[in-house]
């Protein structure tokens, strides 16, 4: 059955034992992985400040893209199916905006656990 049915509760449930076994794997990875195998911790936070630098750039390009579309199909509505569906692009749109703003704090917290601050 495809999740264009599916509550969003459904999917949830449908999406999140994947979500957490790969988690709960990486964090086993981590934690048992010995310490003379890690990279040296200059290069990965490196690595980390272009990362951000990436998503932020790329993720508040589409996040704009996507206020200007939503945007647009709400001003433009004549039903009101076509407004939900601007009001549920508006309200992705504001889920992504939240989540390129949280990618800065997300990898100085990484830093920090890393110990270069």
């Amino acid at each position: 059955m495809g999740t264009a049915h599916q509550s969003p509760r459904a999917r949830l449930a449908r999406w999140l034992p994947p979500i957490a076994a790969a988690g709960t794997g990486i964090a086993v990875l981590v934690f048992a992985t010995p310490s003379a195998a890690w990279a040296d911790t200059e290069d990965i936070i490196r690595v980390l400040d272009n990362l951000r630098l990436w998503i932020v750039g790329i993720a508040g390009t589409v996040v704009a893209v996507m206020l200007t579309i939503a945007g647009l199909r709400y001003l433009l509505a004549s039903d009101p199916g076509e407004t939900e569906k601007a009001k549920t692009l508006l309200r992705g749109a504001a889920i992504g905006f939240a989540i390129v703003v949280l990618a800065v704090p997300l990898v100085e917290i990484l830093k920090a656990i890393l110990g270069s601050e």
